[in-house]
């Protein structure tokens, strides 16, 4: 699975979180667990199911060149976080997200795009029990479930105190949003980044002030 857009915006904004102990949920190849150990002197535990991505996500992390930093963990996040003391004060999670729509052949593609592997009900009740008094919980999801997200989050005494508008180019509308989940109920802080200000990567100075230290070319 190619590396994408929502991995690298939520591992940029991620990394500029201060933390101990972080948590990636559903790590994948290791993308955003290696992006934050880049900008952070804490450690990072990243969970993925899939056994096989698991291994790849490990080869990734012992090449580079902060393998002391994270610990990679075949488990399901669904059993994981009843048996796990530890509390994070930063939890990231780029989750699935497509609902009811045809499913790949793949069955490892399908699991990692598809939310019936991890939907967002689980994803929040396992940050509030391993989220630190102060921790933070950040996702990307799909701009038209931001609703659905607050409110379910707001179930399990989690509130949005901060949501930002992914937009493709200037004159589309947003088709992701990034959310911070905290305990702490306060005014929502909400901004707009737009990736592209014309054609296919011309990057804006905003995508490309907060990805800068992750693209080679910029």
């Amino acid at each position: 699975m190619k590396i994408g857009t929502d991995g690298v915006l939520l591992g940029s904004i991620a990394a500029k979180y201060p933390f101990e102990n972080a948590l990636d949920i559903g790590t994948g190849c290791g993308l955003i667990a290696i992006m934050v150990a880049q900008q952070s002197i804490g450690k990072i535990d990243a969970i993925e199911y899939d056994k096989d991505t698991a291994t790849v996500a490990e080869q990734n992390v012992l090449q580079s060149p902060w393998p002391d930093k994270i610990l990679v963990l075949h488990n399901r996040f669904q059993d994981f976080w009843p048996n796990n003391p530890k509390l994070y004060e930063l939890i990231v999670c780029n989750p699935p997200f497509f609902h009811n729509s045809l499913k790949s052949n793949c069955g490892k593609r399908t699991m990692a795009r598809h939310s019936d592997s991890l939907t967002a009900d689980e994803i929040l009740i396992g940050a509030k029990n391993l989220l630190s008094t102060n921790g933070s919980l950040l996702t990307i999801v799909p701009f038209l479930q931001e609703q659905y997200w607050q409110s379910t989050a707001k179930n399990f005494g989690l509130f949005c105190n901060r949501r930002i508008e992914i937009l493709p180019r200037p004159e589309l509308k947003p088709k992701r949003i990034v959310l911070e989940f905290t305990f702490s109920e306060n005014q929502t802080l909400s901004e707009t980044i737009c990736i592209e200000t014309s054609g296919r990567h011309a990057y804006s100075e905003d995508y490309r002030k907060i990805t800068g230290d992750y693209y080679l070319n910029f």
